[in-house]
C-alpha cells in the first residue's frame, strides 16, 4: 500500500482520553503511548486475553486486551468473542502481519486501538482511522484522507511543521456530562386567602390551603406542558387542578382547600403531578395537626427535569401503588383509590421438558389465571382501553399482566377460537392488535383478555431511561451465574441463549452472590443477565451507564434500575429459553415493553402461561440502542 495524506490537529489531554472520545466514530485508532499500554494491560497474563476498565475524564472505558507479541501467528490467538469491551486493545508485533486481525475485528463492528512503535508502518488505514502521537504538550490527531498506510512519526513531524508555521487547528475533549439538576416541586400550607405559607402545627378542625408549585429549571422545555396537580389526603376526597408549566420559568401556584381532622394527629396523604394519566412526581405529605412540623418527601419521580414527558401523553392508564392500595387513573377527571388486599402472584402446575403443556392442561392453567385476573379487574372499577401502554408506579408484587378485562368466573367456560389459533399446536402467525373473534359472550376464555397480552405494561422504579447506550457497537450481554446451581442446566441455559443471539455478543462467568454487586459495578455490557435462585436486597452505585438487568428470580427488591424479572421462581432450565427470546427482540431494536409482550405470546404458542408472571421494571420505550 502507498502512504496516504492526513489532516492533522492537536488537543490537550491524555491519549486514552482521546480514545474514549473518538472510538464511537472511528473503528481504528493507532496509538504510540507506552504509558497508556501499561495502564490498559495491567495484570494481563502472557498468552491470554483479558478485559480491563480504565477511567478517563470523558468516560470509563472497558478494553478487551491482547498482546500480539505473545503469539507466533494469528492462528494462535485466543478468541475474543467472550471477552467484553467497548474497544479491543492490541499491541502490535513485528513477527507477523497483524493487518488481517485488525480488519477482521473492525468488520465485526469492534473498534480497535492498536498500540505500536512510532516508526512502524500500519497498513489498512482509511478515513475511519485516527493516528495518535505526542508532541508536548499536545496529543497529535491525524485522519487519513484516503486508503493506504501510515506511521505515527510522520504525523508528529507534520504537526510540528504546521505548529511552527502557526497553521495548527486544535480539537477539544468533550466536557464530562454535567449532573442533571432536578426541577423543584414545592408543597406548602397556608391560611385561606393568605399570600405566604405557614410553618409549625395546624389547628384541629380548621380550614387551610395546600399549595403546589413546579419550579423553574436551567434547561427550557420543548414547549408549554399541560399538567394536573392531585391532592389525596387520608379521609378526604381526591382533588384535581389542571395547570400549565411554561417552556421557560416556573408554573403558577396551585391551591387545594383542606379541613384538618378534629383529632390532634399527623395527617398524611399524597401530592401528585400528572402528565396525562401518568403521575410523574409523587410526594408523601404529612401535615402536623396539633403538634410538629410539615413534611413532604419524594416517593416517586419519573422525570428529573420534566423535559422528557412528551411520550407519556400516549399512555392509556396508570396505577400508583401505596402499600395495600392503589390510585387508578384511566382518562377520567379524578383518579380513584382501590384496595389490593389479598392479591398474590400466580401459581401454575409443572411444565413438560420443552417448557410447554398439552392443550387441556394449558387451558386449565389459563382459566385459573383468568378467574383471578377478572376479580382483580373488578377492583379497578374503570374500563381501560386495550392496545396502549399502562404505567404502574410503586413497589408491588401484584401480577398486573394477569388482569383479565372480560367477565369470567370459576365454572364451565367456552374457549375462544383465538386460543386454538395462538395457543399450543395452533396455526400461530402474526398476532393482531385485538382478538380476531367477534363473539365474547358468556364465560369465555380469550388470551386477548389479559393485560399482559393485549397491552404493554411498564413498572419503572425511578426516572425513565429511553436508551441503554448510545454506542453503535453490537449489543453485548453478560451472563452472571451462581456457582452453586446445576452446571449441566447452566450449560444448556447459555447454549439456548446463544441460539437466539450471536455467540460473540455473549460472555458468561460464575460469580458468587456475595461478589455479584462488586462485579456489576465494573460492568459495561448492555444487558446483565443474572442466573440465580435468589439474591439479598442490593444496589449498584458504581454504574455510569445502567444496563438492562434480566433475572431468573423475583427481583423487585433489588435497586438495579431497569429490570425484567418474574414474580415467582422460574424453572432454571426454562430461564435461558425465555431470556433468549426476549433478548433477541431487544437486540433487533424493539422497545422493552413490546419485546416482553411478544415474548409472552411466543411462550403462549408453546402452551406456557408463565410469560404472564414476568414484569418490566423500566419504561416501555427503553431500547438497547
Amino acid at each position: 500500500m502507498a502512504p496516504v495524506e492526513f489532516t492533522v490537529s492537536g488537543g490537550e489531554g491524555s491519549p486514552l482520553e482521546f480514545v474514549a472520545a473518538l472510538f464511537s466514530s472511528h473503528s481504528l485508532l493507532v496509538l504510540t503511548d507506552p504509558g497508556g499500554w501499561a495502564q490498559v494491560s495491567q495484570g494481563l497474563a502472557v498468552g491470554s486475553a483479558a478485559s480491563t476498565l480504565v477511567s478517563t475524564r470523558v468516560r470509563d472505558l472497558r478494553f478487551a486486551v491482547v498482546d500480539l507479541r505473545h503469539f507466533p501467528s494469528a492462528s494462535d490467538l485466543p478468541s475474543l468473542s467472550d471477552v467484553p469491551g467497548d474497544v479491543v486493545a492490541l499491541h502490535d508485533t513485528r513477527s507477523w502481519d497483524t493487518t488481517p486481525v485488525v480488519q477482521a475485528l473492525r468488520g465485526l463492528g469492534r473498534p480497535v486501538v492498536l498500540f505500536t512503535a512510532a516508526h512502524t508502518w500500519v497498513s489498512g488505514v482509511d478515513p475511519s482511522t485516527v493516528l495518535m502521537g505526542w508532541s508536548a504538550p499536545h496529543v497529535v490527531l491525524a485522519t487519513p484522507l484516503g486508503v493506504g498506510e501510515g506511521r505515527v512519526e510522520d504525523v508528529v513531524w507534520q504537526f510540528r511543521e504546521r505548529e511552527r508555521r502557526g497553521m495548527v487547528t486544535y480539537t477539544a475533549l468533550p466536557s464530562p456530562p454535567a449532573p442533571v439538576e432536578d426541577r423543584a416541586v414545592t408543597v406548602m400550607v397556608a391560611l385561606p386567602g393568605a399570600t405566604e405559607g405557614i410553618a409549625g402545627s395546624l389547628r384541629p378542625g380548621s380550614d387551610y390551603e395546600v399549595w403546589v408549585h413546579v419550579g423553574a429549571h436551567p434547561d427550557p422545555l420543548p414547549g408549554d406542558l399541560e399538567l394536573r396537580a392531585v391532592l389525596s389526603m387520608s379521609g378526604r376526597e381526591v382533588q384535581v387542578e389542571p395547570f400549565v408549566l411554561p417552556a421557560e420559568g416556573s408554573s403558577p401556584w396551585v391551591s387545594f382547600p383542606v379541613t384538618t381532622p378534629y383529632a390532634a394527629v399527623p395527617w398524611s396523604g399524597e401530592v401528585l403531578i400528572y402528565r396525562g394519566v401518568v403521575p410523574v412526581h409523587v410526594r408523601q405529605v404529612v401535615l402536623p395537626v396539633g403538634a410538629g412540623e410539615s413534611r413532604a418527601v419524594v416517593r416517586h419521580q419519573l422525570s428529573r427535569t420534566f423535559a422528557d414527558l412528551e411520550a407519556l401523553s400516549g399512555r392509556v392508564a396508570s396505577i400508583m401503588v401505596v402499600g395495600q392500595r392503589a390510585l387508578v387513573a384511566a382518562g377520567g377527571p379524578v383518579p380513584a383509590w382501590i384496595s389490593l388486599d389479598g392479591v398474590e402472584p400466580p401459581s401454575v402446575s409443572g411444565l413438560d421438558p420443552w417448557y410447554g403443556k398439552d392443550f387441556p392442561s394449558f387451558c386449565a392453567d389459563l382459566a385459573s389465571l383468568a378467574v383471578r385476573g377478572a376479580a382483580l379487574r373488578e377492583r379497578l372499577g374503570v374500563a381501560i382501553r386495550r392496545g396502549g401502554v399502562i404505567t404502574v408506579i410503586g413497589e408491588t408484587s401484584v401480577p398486573w399482566a394477569l388482569v383479565y378485562d372480560l367477565p369470567f368466573v370459576d365454572g364451565p367456560y367456552r374457549v375462544c377460537a383465538s386460543v386454538a389459533r395462538f395457543g399450543p399446536f395452533g396455526a400461530g402467525g402474526a398476532v393482531p392488535a385485538d382478538c380476531p373473534e367477534p363473539d365474547h359472550s358468556g364465560n369465555v376464555l380469550c388470551p386477548f383478555g389479559f393485560w399482559g397480552l393485549s397491552s404493554v405494561l411498564e413498572q419503572p422504579a425511578g426516572p425513565l431511561a429511553w436508551q441503554v447506550s448510545p454506542q453503535p457497537r453490537p449489543v453485548e450481554v453478560t451472563v452472571a451465574v451462581d456457582p452453586s446451581l446445576d452446571r449441566t442446566l447452566i450449560q444448556r441455559h447459555v447454549s439456548e441463549l446463544m441460539s437466539f443471539l450471536s455467540p460473540e455478543s455473549v460472555s458468561s462467568a460464575y460469580v458468587s452472590p456475595s461478589a455479584l454487586v462488586g462485579a456489576l459495578e465494573e460492568e459495561r455490557a448492555d444487558v446483565a443477565h443474572l442466573v440465580y435462585d435468589s439474591l439479598e436486597a442490593a444496589s449498584v452505585e458504581g454504574w455510569r451507564e445502567r444496563p438492562l438487568v434480566v433475572t431468573t428470580f423475583p427481583a423487585v427488591h433489588l435497586a438495579f434500575g431497569n429490570v425484567v424479572c418474574p414474580l415467582v421462581a422460574v424453572d432454571q432450565g426454562m430461564a435461558g429459553w425465555v431470556s433468549g427470546m426476549l433478548l433477541a427482540r431487544l437486540a433487533e431494536g424493539m422497545p422493552a415493553g413490546e419485546a416482553l409482550r411478544q415474548t409472552r405470546w411466543e411462550m403462549l404458542g408453546r402452551g406456557n402461561v408463565m410469560g404472564l408472571a414476568y414484569s418490566l421494571h423500566a419504561g416501555a420505550d427503553l431500547r438497547l440502542r
